[in-house]
């Protein structure tokens, strides 16, 4: 398949997942700062979840690139991708509102990891038949290898003393990634 219809229909759906969540906001009935108070966690989930999901946006473009031709393997891998993608809007109202509680930080995290291993798994078989994402393979796999340990990290310490560990992990993943593929390297 000609990747510039997979492109434009990834596109949408990911432009779709990025803003939905500022719907599930509820609209606080006073008008004080003090009545903003209530959606400051889900302010902050939201934030971090479409910044990660935007920087994950950036680097897929980088790395199709140069992709003329796409296989089912990267289409069902990235079909599974937007799927787990598009639980983060439930996903961040539910850690918003539950920030220091276990069982949404670990759903979070869960589907943060899942949604990076499929994105490490997409790159992988673009290698396969792409010399130009063949060429960027190994910085590719380290920077995922530090990125999932991080992640991994979180959870850990997530679900065994701090819950909010998940999410700032994800903070931390993110800043590294930008740091690695935006100035180091470029995929």
């Amino acid at each position: 398949m000609n990747k510039d219809r997979f492109v434009a229909f990834f596109d949408a759906i990911m432009a779709i997942i990025m803003t939905i969540v500022v719907l599930e906001f509820v609209i606080p009935s006073g008008t004080d700062w003090s009545d903003l108070g209530v959606l400051a966690y889900q302010i902050f989930a939201y934030a971090i979840s479409f910044f990660w999901l935007g920087g994950m946006w950036i680097n897929i473009h980088n790395v199709w690139h140069d992709v003329d031709i796409v296989d089912r393997g990267v289409l069902w891998t990235n079909i599974t991708m937007l799927f787990f993608s598009s639980m983060i809007p439930f996903l961040v109202v539910y850690v918003g509102r539950n920030i220091n509680q276990i069982v949404p930080q670990l759903l979070y995290g869960v589907d943060v990891l899942i949604i990076t291993v499929c994105n490490e798994i997409s790159v992988e078989l673009l290698a396969i038949h792409h010399e130009c994402v063949k060429k960027q393979l190994k910085s590719f796999r380290i920077s995922i290898s530090i990125d999932l340990m991080i992640k991994v990290i979180g959870i850990v310490v997530g679900i065994t003393v701090f819950p909010m560990a998940i999410i700032i992990s994800v903070i931390v993943a993110m800043v590294f990634l930008m740091i690695w593929r935006g100035v180091k390297h470029p995929i």
